[in-house]
């Protein structure tokens, strides 16, 4: 029942690109280096699940926001530069029961085109998988 987990990212506005079945990715780009944060299905149910009759899920919003901008910071490494959050979503596999959150930053940098943003994947028990960086000349 579970080998065709599927991580649905809202139609276009977080397209899952060429991942096999069971992954759960998201990508996004600064400068000219590539992140993708990808979680297989057994990463994901392995965690908390939001239980049908629960009012909220079993990770805040709030926390997931708190724990991708510490992300956020380690990618920087030293820059003081504070990124913006642009969105906070909550997505679910088929089963219903499992969901993470992706929490997209994008960059403060005014009027440009081709922006720089990151999309960090939240699991629900706090963990963000290690992002796969690449140069962007390799995607």
């Amino acid at each position: 029942m579970r080998a065709g987990f599927f991580c649905f990212l809202l139609a276009a506005a977080l397209p899952v690109s060429g991942e096999p079945s069971g992954f759960c990715s998201v990508s996004g780009k600064m400068g000219d280096k590539s992140y993708v944060f990808r979680a297989s299905e057994a990463e994901i149910l392995r965690t908390p699940i939001w239980k049908r009759d629960a009012e909220f899920p079993p990770l805040s919003s709030r926390k997931a926001q708190e724990i991708a901008r510490r992300e956020m910071q380690e990618l920087l490494g030293g820059k003081k530069e504070q990124w913006w959050i642009r969105d906070t979503t909550i997505t679910c596999g088929h089963d219903g029961l499992h969901f993470v959150y992706v929490i997209e930053f994008e960059s403060p940098e005014e009027s440009c085109t081709g922006c720089d943003f990151i999309r960090i994947l939240v699991l629900m028990d706090g963990t963000v998988p290690k992002p796969i960086v690449k140069p962007m000349s390799e995607t």
